[in-house]
Parts: structure tokens; C-alpha cells; sequence
């Protein structure tokens, strides 16, 4: 069950910016009332936990963007998308850009900084296999993919053989135990699984992901104006150049990559 409410923590965490409350949060208003506040799940890691001492790169990530615009954070938890219609979130950490970010940034909604970082799904192998550079070079077996997802669909449209899984981690255990040849998971995952777990796995480092399976994540904001979003993403560069954000994702295992550029 702990794997499935980590699923959904995925989902919840990444994608919750297109259902935030409509009422606005401006930086004077942030700066005033000195609270940041930030929607999160309780059990995601590696993105958020309410462990302190463990609080995932995500909220780790919050809490330094908070310290740069002056002011406290302040989380919510939320366990599923909708729930943040609830409470009063002026940010998620985790949003996905997607190809019309630019378009919707000027209809009434949230709002998204700039790219902070890079993200998609790697390819895991066992230990011992060869390189691989296309999915079609994966033979003896199917690749693990998680059930209906992007993936999924990639693989069951190109007919290479796969495997469905509930979860990233189902899937990594599953090569790890040799019950699949390979797996597609997000990076993410596949760091924080090699942290816990040395050596189980390895990532196909001469896979070259299919372009749709690679995107740019950002900061979404709920209807912030022009100063919040423009004090935001000054403070991601604050935070690039000085190595917190990669040093934030290196504590999990995750390898810091760039935004890709459009």
C-alpha cells in the first residue's frame, strides 16, 4: 500500500498547480503576512515528507526559495490533487512545463517560474547488462513501465514487449530481482532507489530518452503577479549558482540537471 500512496504522491506533488486555489498571492502580500506557502504531500519521498530530518528535495528546495524572498515557509499538506482547492497554497515546487506554459501564463490560473531543473524517465538495468542506447535494443525480456503511463503507451504502440507495474518502486525492485530486463522510471526515483539500495540497479547511461520523455519543471504559482514570479526566479538563479539546488538533489541521490532549452 506504501507504494501506491507514493504513486499518488507523484501525481499530487507534480501536477497539483492546475488545481490551486483562484485567489491571488502577491509578493507584497507574502512579505507582509512573512509565510511562503507551499503545497506538499506528507509521504512522497524522495519530493516531501514530514520528517524533519528527511524532508525531501522538494520542501528542502521551498525552504530555500522562502529564505530568499525573506520570509518563513509554510507547508500544507495535501495527499491528493484536489485537496488543494482547500487550503491556501501560494506555490507548488514540482510543476511540469509543458509546451504552452507561455500561453497559459496570460489566462487567470497559476503562474510558473522559470525552469529550475530538468527531469524525465531513465532507463534501469541490472547491474551486469550491456549498454543500451534505443529501447529496441533491450532484449530476453520486457521492460518494466507503470501502468497507463506515458510509457506505457510508448512501448505498447512501438510493440516492444513490457511489463505493468502499480509503482516506480515495483518497477526497480523488479529488475533489481532480474523479473524484468529493464525499466523506465523517473529520475527521481531511480537516484533515491540506488541511495537506499547501492548497487541494485544501475542506470543505462548511454540511453538517450525519447524527447517526450524529458521535460523542464518549475515553480507554479497561484495567480502571483509580475514582482512574486520576477523575485522567484531570481531567487532560483541565487540558488543555481551558488550549488543549493544541485547540493539539494545530490542528498537524495539525484543527479541536477539543467533545464532543457526550448
Amino acid at each position: 500500500m506504501r507504494r501506491e500512496r507514493m504513486a499518488v504522491a507523484v501525481l499530487a506533488v507534480a501536477l497539483v498547480s492546475g488545481a490551486l486555489s483562484a485567489d491571488a498571492a502577491s509578493l507584497a502580500v507574502v512579505r507582509e503576512r512573512g509565510t511562503l506557502g507551499v503545497c506538499a504531500h506528507p509521504d512522497a519521498l524522495p519530493y516531501s515528507s514530514q520528517d524533519r530530518n528527511m524532508p525531501g528535495f522538494q520542501l528542502e528546495l521551498a525552504e530555500a526559495l522562502a529564505k530568499q524572498l525573506g520570509v518563513r515557509l509554510r507547508t500544507e499538506w495535501i495527499v491528493f490533487t484536489r485537496h488543494a482547492r482547500r487550503v491556501d497554497c501560494d506555490a507548488t515546487i514540482g510543476a511540469i512545463v509543458k509546451d504552452d506554459a507561455e500561453g497559459a501564463a496570460a489566462r487567470r490560473g497559476p503562474r510558473l517560474s522559470k525552469p529550475y531543473v530538468a527531469s524525465g524517465y531513465v532507463l534501469v538495468i541490472p547491474v551486469a547488462s550491456r549498454s543500451i542506447e534505443r529501447l529496441e535494443d533491450v532484449k530476453g525480456g520486457k521492460i518494466g513501465v507503470e501502468h497507463t503511463s506515458w510509457p506505457h503507451y510508448v512501448l505498447d504502440s512501438r510493440k516492444i514487449p513490457l511489463a505493468s507495474y502499480g509503482s516506480s518502486l515495483d518497477i526497480l525492485d523488479a529488475v533489481a530481482t532480474g523479473e524484468v530486463v529493464a525499466g523506465l522510471v523517473p529520475d527521481a526515483y531511480a537516484g533515491w532507489y540506488l541511495k537506499l539500495n547501492p548497487g541494485a540497479v544501475k542506470m543505462a547511461d548511454t540511453y538517450v530518452p525519447e524527447r517526450d520523455f524529458r521535460w523542464n519543471v518549475a515553480v507554479s504559482l497561484r495567480n502571483a503577479d509580475a514582482a512574486l514570479v520576477e523575485a522567484v526566479n531570481q531567487a532560483l538563479d541565487a540558488l543555481i549558482a551558488d550549488r543549493t539546488i544541485p547540493n539539494i538533489f545530490a542528498r537524495y541521490g539525484i543527479t541536477y540537471r539543467p533545464p532543457i532549452a526550448k
